[in-house]
């Protein structure tokens, strides 16, 4: 099954996805999850929910960078597809919605992970730990 979602937070922020719950993608890596074809240039990122995220502590979700086209115009190489890390679900959407718009750099969010390889921090709301019962529920 394949859907268009579109998410709003109570601070307005979106995060346009396409949700993808397809029993054939069951176990496979990154590379194959690549080699798969997700829309390129319509997403910035492909989001995975797979056995780490659902057994572990947090749930984080792994997120995969798909690269970018070289621009030879403006002296830009490109990303390759498949960098890589994990985050828990209250930071995705800070995620997701910056390097959709390339209003930040990938490094600026994988740069932030902890030892684990997960990123727990949110730029605008920190840990969630540290989050206000009222700020929890929004």
């Amino acid at each position: 099954m394949k859907a268009g979602i579109s998410w709003v937070t109570p601070d307005e922020y979106e995060a346009s996805v396409t949700y993808v719950d397809d029993p054939a993608f069951a176990g496979l890596t990154v590379t194959s999850l690549l080699e798969s074809g997700p829309d390129r240039p319509r997403h910035a990122l492909m989001l995975v929910v797979d056995e780490t995220t659902i057994q572990s502590p947090g749930h984080p979700i792994l997120v995969v960078d798909l690269g970018s086209e070289p621009d030879p115009a403006n002296d830009w190489p490109g990303e390759p597809a498949g960098r890589s890390f994990r985050a828990v679900p209250h930071t995705i959407q800070e995620i997701e919605n910056n390097l959709s718009i390339a209003d930040m750099d990938w490094e600026e969010f994988a740069d932030g992970v902890d030892d684990d390889g997960v990123r727990r921090e949110s730029f605008l709301y920190g840990r969630v730990e540290d989050l206000t019962v009222d700020q929890a529920t929004e």
